[in-house]
């Protein structure tokens, strides 16, 4: 039999009874380390009549649920409570996610590499250069009408000899049948459009004295979805424009670059480059060569951009640099220099680090002064969740205990859940847990 008036120092924390519809809240003592109890709601009134059957609790660890707070603080008003380190740790390096993604593209530039003269690498064909057909039609009318010859004209554009032909035939008059942008270009230039309306409306709006919630309603939109787009200045653009996707070609673009340059054919290049690995098919090789000519131009230039992915530099959030593999040092150290806000996000997060696992409280105070000074949306959401709890956060600061021996606990107890499939009843899968816990 349980002798509850024993139990001194605790940790309790929710987990899910039944996915995204009811929870429970597991209790754990700290000294012997095994489940104490377990309750079949986490609703305040329920944890704070379960707490108070616990007559000398002293010392509570918790996330930063305002509803055990305050159940614990009616429940026992004198006993310690701590928030866990891990909770607020996350919490914080989950708002500088989303700072990042709301500053940065999925594909964010590092720095320009050397140049390399066009004459060097590949002549870019000219059809790239052509929004609609009807210009690269005018095009080729026009260098025909200077007197070059179709060869000319294919090498110079970089389309068939057919194509020149049936180019150079079709009359002025059938421009409107030409003259169109492509499907995709079409398609990107009316969800731009859309989003920007919806941008200015939210500002017009905004400007006329309506509030968020208001134009939130009005617009059929989320209260976030209105803040964004009341912060944000310019033209809307995707964040993923311009991004590709990883390709098993990657390892070998250089590769084929060069010999692509010294002259040798596809098929050439394909049985070169399948003896060092690639398992790819050459039809991806044809097709990188074709569209090799896309590079960026700049004063008769082609301009090679060294870029990380916006996913590595949030992993950098919760691992360190050396278990990121897609980022160097070299490339941190340069966007650290490059965007003031990316180092702002990262020198803010080391200053917290240090203080939570220093042992000082005194210095969480000046951290919290120095933040609301930098007026971030998202910092400012995290200064006020701990503010809330800061005696639970200092105490996270000063004192060893944690949550980490009920994550452990939950785990078990989904474990023994799953076993029995969901066909009891709380009361049997409570009696199971406790009793293997006291065997």
């Amino acid at each position: 039999m349980l002798n509850k008036a024993k139990i001194r120092k605790v940790c309790i924390d929710d987990f899910a009874i039944k996915k995204r519809a009811k929870y429970g809240t597991v209790m754990i003592d700290i000294e012997s380390r095994k489940i104490v109890d377990i309750l079949e709601s986490r609703d305040y009134e329920d944890v704070k009549n379960w707490l108070e059957t616990f007559p000398n609790i002293e010392l509570v660890s918790r996330d930063g649920s305002i509803v055990y707070k305050k159940a614990v603080e009616d429940a026992h008003p004198g006993a310690i409570q701590i928030n866990d380190r891990f909770h607020i740790l996350k919490n914080l390096t989950d708002y500088f996610k989303q700072l990042i993604k709301r500053n940065f593209n999925k594909k964010v530039e590092v720095e320009k590499l050397e140049t390399i003269k066009p004459e060097e690498i590949l002549v870019l064909k000219e059809k790239y250069k052509y929004d609609t057909k009807w210009d690269l039609i005018c095009r080729v009318k026009q260098l025909r009408s200077l007197k070059y010859t179709i060869n000319d004209i294919c090498k110079i554009l970089g389309i068939g000899n057919k194509t020149v032909i049936t180019y150079f035939k079709i009359p002025y008059e059938d421009k409107q049948k030409y003259d169109k942008v492509t499907n995709a270009k079409a398609k990107e230039m009316d969800t731009v459009n859309r989003k920007q309306g919806l941008i200015n409306k939210a500002k017009e709006l905004k400007d006329k004295g309506t509030s968020i919630r208001k134009i939130a309603e009005e617009m059929s939109l989320d209260r976030k979805t209105v803040k964004k787009y009341l912060e944000f200045n310019g033209c809307w653009e995707h964040g993923s424009k311009g991004l590709k996707r990883q390709s098993i070609l990657d390892n070998y673009k250089e590769i084929i670059k060069q010999m692509h340059i010294s002259g040798e054919n596809s098929n050439e290049i394909y049985i070169n480059i399948k003896k060092q690995g690639y398992k790819g098919s050459d039809s991806l090789i044809r097709k990188f060569i074709t569209t090799l000519r896309n590079e960026i131009m700049e004063d008769n230039e082609i301009i090679n951009i060294d870029y990380v992915h916006r996913k590595d530099l949030i992993s950098l959030l919760y691992r360190p640099l050396e278990k990121v593999e897609n980022i160097t040092a070299t490339q941190l150290d340069k966007l650290l220099k490059k965007y003031e806000n990316l180092k702002l996000v990262f020198d803010t997060l080391e200053k917290f680090k240090q203080i939570l696992f220093g042992k000082d409280n005194t210095q969480l105070k000046h951290w919290i002064q120095k933040c609301k000074t930098l007026n971030i949306r998202e910092l400012n959401s995290f200064i006020k969740g701990i503010t809330r709890d800061i005696d639970a956060v200092n105490n996270a600061i000063l004192y060893k205990y944690s949550n980490g021996l009920a994550e452990g606990k939950i785990n078990k107890i989904k474990f023994i859940k799953r076993i029995m499939y969901g066909r009891c009843s709380f009361q049997t899968l409570k009696d199971r847990v406790l009793s293997l816990e006291n065997n």
